[in-house]
């Protein structure tokens, strides 16, 4: 628990870090608004590698996996038959550490720039 915390600090700060760089570095210069926006699309961008990760580690494509494991290894319609007796092994090994800091972070990073535009806005 205490490393995925440390994960996902490391994550928001360089990211954070990263968008005021950016929005410095952009022909209009500072602002909080360029800034906001940015970090946005870098939030959106970790949901979405995140989401995608925590479907793999999920074994959402185990089943199509082992379907091709199966077609691959027989070629006969009586190999695949007798096959199907002894089962194939479909789980797949996968869990990658960084997929819920990078859910974390980003989830973080989305709230508060939606906050931060309500802001801007009623302002």
């Amino acid at each position: 628990m205490k490393s995925l915390l440390i994960r996902s600090g490391v994550l928001i700060v360089l990211s954070f870090v990263a968008a005021i760089i950016t929005s410095i570095l952009s022909d209009k210069g500072y602002s909080l608004q360029g800034a906001s926006d940015i970090l946005f699309m870098i939030a959106l961008a970790m949901l979405l590698i995140g989401a995608a990760l925590h479907v793999v580690q999920t074994g959402f494509f185990d089943g199509i996996v082992y379907s091709f494991k199966r077609f691959i290894k027989s070629s006969t319609k009586h190999q695949m038959i007798e096959e199907d007796k002894s089962e194939l092994s479909y789980k797949l090994e996968y869990n990658n550490p960084v997929t819920y800091p990078i859910l974390i972070a980003g989830g973080f990073w989305t709230i508060i720039t939606i906050l931060i535009a309500v802001a801007i806005t009623n302002s």
